[in-house]
């Protein structure tokens, strides 16, 4: 399989990936507000993250079968960390990607660039803080 066909077959799981995910949140009458305007981080989670690394976070996302690299299991940055939980880090990864300097960057996705769109700076990080509080409460004891 082409790299190309590799992509399309993952922007197709992740479309019903979401497709599954509620992406309206319920209001009254006809008119219903987005989902991102309320979300929680575990949704944010499941919306941005789930895809690759799967709701649970180890990496079992409906994508990952179709990526060169399989999806970092996020329950266990703590314990690959000394056992301290690295929030920069997160947050670094979280706006910007992953940079392999021998190898150039990932197939994960940014998100600061997306949070930023969704609102102001401010706002954006918020939403990487809130990602990376939830990440810290999947960590394996």
């Amino acid at each position: 399989m082409t790299s190309r066909s590799v992509g399309f077959a993952a922007a197709i799981a992740a479309g019903a990936w979401l497709m599954a995910t509620p992406l309206m949140a319920e209001g009254p009458g006809p008119m219903r507000q987005p989902a991102a305007a309320q979300d929680s981080a575990a949704d944010s989670f499941v919306a941005y993250c789930g895809p690759c690394h799967g709701r649970k976070g180890v990496g079992d996302g409906p994508v990952a079968p179709s990526l060169k690299t399989k999806p970092t299991d996020l329950t266990r940055l703590a314990r690959n960390n000394g056992g301290r939980y690295p929030h920069e880090k997160v947050a670094m990864v979280l706006q910007f990607g992953v940079v392999v300097p021998a190898h150039g960057s990932t197939d994960m996705p940014t998100w600061g660039a997306h949070f930023r769109a969704m609102g102001d700076e401010a706002s954006a990080q918020r939403r990487v803080i809130a990602l990376s509080k939830h990440l810290e409460s999947l960590q394996v004891k």
